[in-house]
């Protein structure tokens, strides 16, 4: 009777052990079964430029030639359109009075030079007063300034290039009368262009004289210019916030053209810790855009703030450090705190 009471105390025993390893076996299946299979990537540090994108205008440098007197045009020395060096000789204006008054000029320029060197001579023999060559060297004076006079207003009489450039259509005709400040041509340095433009007003601590400018056009695809910040307006816009820059753009080719308008990148440095992840990491949301961080073992949701986007991937500028582990595929199989195996 004792045996059969200790057989049975031992079966119950053996009973229970096995169930509780079964319940055991069958939590631990459950658990694997409910973890969702995804693939994860780390959050990487890296450099990254800093660079604000614009729409520009190309502008170049013009100066409308017009004569500092009222006369009549005798000859047109250019061809509309044709590059001319500084310097090169423009339009001749009828010379013929000027070249008379500046004969008459210098002419009483050398008597009265003579004279006065003739009352010197006299003065230092007590022959005249010193009131005498006083008034001679005065009258010499006099007349050495009317014949500058005259030399510049001659030389006036021809326009030229004030720099290199490409000449316009010519406004007037010989045989025309002209008026002083009248626009007779308009030259223009094409080789030397300027491209302006704003870029936002919270970018001024980054902006410094000499930084690269690239610049793309449709009429060049695939082409890039570039150029250097040449100019940073003291004062913002009010009206849009913005700061007024321009940049030097060399144009020896003359493959540009001023009025067009172009893609500008200004390059305002670069961030030496970005943080970066696959574009396809993101998650799109109401509020904004999250990831799930692995967080041990589990995904978690977290909100982050994008900056930079490129081809492949993105910068985070809130919301993850360096080294996280963000789910890239399997986004859409999990949810907050569900438990996650990554894939090798």
């Amino acid at each position: 009777m004792k045996k059969k009471k200790v057989v049975i105390i031992v079966l119950m025993v053996l009973a229970i052990s096995s169930l509780g390893v079964m319940k055991y076996r069958s939590k631990s299946m459950a658990a694997d079964q409910e973890a969702v299979w995804v693939q994860a990537s780390q959050v990487k540090e890296t450099t990254l430029p800093i660079d604000v994108h614009a729409i520009g205008t190309l502008v170049a440098r013009s100066a409308d030639i017009s004569p500092h007197v009222a006369e009549h045009v005798e000859k047109i020395l250019f061809q509309d359109g044709v590059f001319v060096t500084q310097n090169t000789p423009l339009i001749q204006l009828d010379d013929a009075v000027y070249k008379a008054k500046y004969a008459s000029a210098k002419a009483q320029l050398i008597y009265s030079e003579n004279n006065y060197k003739r009352m010197a001579l006299l003065g230092k023999v007590g022959a005249i007063s010193k009131q005498a060559i006083d008034q001679a060297d005065s009258e010499w004076k006099e007349k050495k300034a009317d014949a500058e006079e005259n030399e510049a207003t001659l030389k006036e009489m021809t326009l030229y290039a004030p720099f290199d450039g490409v000449v316009g259509k010519c406004k007037v005709n010989p045989g025309d009368y002209v008026t002083e400040g009248q626009s007779m041509v308009t030259i223009t340095d094409t080789k030397h262009l300027r491209v302006e433009y704003n870029v936002p007003e919270k970018y001024l601590p980054l902006l410094k004289l000499g930084q690269a400018v690239s610049i793309t056009t449709e009429a060049y695809p695939g082409r890039t210019f570039a150029g250097t910040l040449a100019f940073i307006a003291p004062t913002i816009n009010t009206d849009n916030r913005s700061i007024s820059l321009y940049a030097e753009v060399p144009n020896q080719k003359n493959e540009l053209a001023a009025g067009m308008f172009v893609d500008v990148t200004q390059h305002l440095g670069s961030d030496q810790r970005a943080l970066v992840i696959p574009a396809r990491s993101l998650v799109p949301m109401v509020e904004g855009e999250q990831v799930y961080k692995i967080v041990d073992g589990k995904a978690v949701a977290i909100s982050v703030v994008v900056g930079r986007r490129m081809e492949d991937s993105v910068q985070v500028v809130q919301g993850l450090s360096a080294n996280d582990q963000v789910i890239t595929d399997g986004q859409l199989k999990v949810k907050n705190g569900v438990p996650v195996k990554v894939k090798s």
